[in-house]
């Protein structure tokens, strides 16, 4: 049906096994020319056949690196050999960070895959790179959800979900594998420019911990973060099942007298829930904290955080938008 190396096995058996890519889905592949994509794209050539799937490639330049059009002629080369249809986007702007640059692809992204009536964005993340999301989340200050794992699928849109189906792989697969199908790795030379923090991550702190300390972390991390995602996502749910009793049918109000008998762990989470259904808010963890203070010491006089009025009666806290007087 498809070539026979292990790690074709491997993906037949998690997309099967997960339901990630059903036949005849519309795919839109993000391809950045990286061992990881180049992996991804060539395991969805082999097993197309069987899947009938429609393939679109995307490449995204930053403009990070004095080579970057070079590494694009080599990709449309690629996407071209194996009869990918391709769109490039160039950065209208010099995109100097990391966060910068992740949300104009997410956002080139969702609008091409609704334009194209794609129904699944895949993107070649691996448990190397989780590993990494999971030492820079925990230096930055996390919480528990910033240790869990990368999640396989995603709904971005009503239509289109995000997939990651390469997350049980590691660099160390990818690399083999384009080595026995002699798969052309650009070699991206910003990914040694360590004012990227992820970079020196990868580079440094990474490796050292592998001579020095545990030969075998990245799969450590990977079971962390899988075990911590099973902990998120049932605190998750059950944050959901008692947000719906304790909610105002009416007013943008939650029902404190119950609310203050609940695990702060859950407490936490019903506000985040709250502020986002309601108000497409998502409070940082100190605005957090300062609601849970309100409501336990049941202060009565309103309290502005923000462009929002928090106010309490005898059973409800309420939440309201500041109007702006104008003279």
């Amino acid at each position: 049906m498809f070539s026979d190396s292990f790690l074709h096995k491997k993906f037949f058996s998690i997309i099967e096994k997960k339901n990630l890519l059903p036949p005849k889905s519309s795919l839109l592949v993000a391809f950045s020319g990286g061992q990881d994509s180049l992996t991804l794209i060539r395991l969805l050539y082999d097993l197309n056949p069987f899947y009938q799937w429609k393939i679109t490639l995307i490449h995204f330049d930053h403009r990070w690196r004095c080579d970057s059009m070079l590494a694009a002629k080599q990709v449309f080369s690629f996407a071209k050999y194996y009869n990918f249809p391709i769109y490039y986007f160039e950065s209208p702007d010099y995109l100097n960070t990391e966060e910068a640059g992740r949300k104009w692809r997410y956002t080139n992204l969702i609008d091409l895959a609704v334009e194209n009536n794609c129904t699944k964005i895949l993107l070649a993340h691996t448990a190397t790179d989780s590993s990494e999301t999971l030492l820079s989340n925990l230096f930055r200050g996390t919480s528990l959800d910033g240790l869990a794992s990368i999640a396989w699928s995603c709904q971005l849109t009503q239509s289109v979900d995000i997939i990651r189906p390469l997350l049980n792989f590691y660099r160390f697969e990818t690399s083999w594998f384009c080595r026995k199908y002699y798969l052309p790795i650009w070699v991206d030379i910003s990914n040694y420019d360590y004012v990227m923090s992820r970079n020196r991550l990868r580079q440094e702190l990474v490796p050292y911990i592998k001579s020095y300390f545990q030969p075998n972390f990245e799969q450590r991390c990977y079971s962390l973060s899988s075990i911590v995602k099973y902990d998120t996502d049932f605190l998750e749910q059950e944050a959901l099942r008692i947000y719906v009793i304790l909610i105002h049918q009416e007013f943008i109000a939650i029902n404190y007298i119950a609310f203050r008998l609940l695990h702060l762990s859950i407490q936490t989470r019903i506000l985040k829930i709250f502020f986002i259904d309601n108000l497409n808010f998502n409070p940082n963890s100190k605005q957090i904290d300062d609601m849970i203070i309100f409501i336990k010491q049941n202060i009565s006089a309103p309290i502005n955080m923000n462009n929002y009025i928090l106010v309490m009666d005898d059973i409800w806290f309420y939440v309201g938008v500041k109007i702006t007087e104008f003279s």
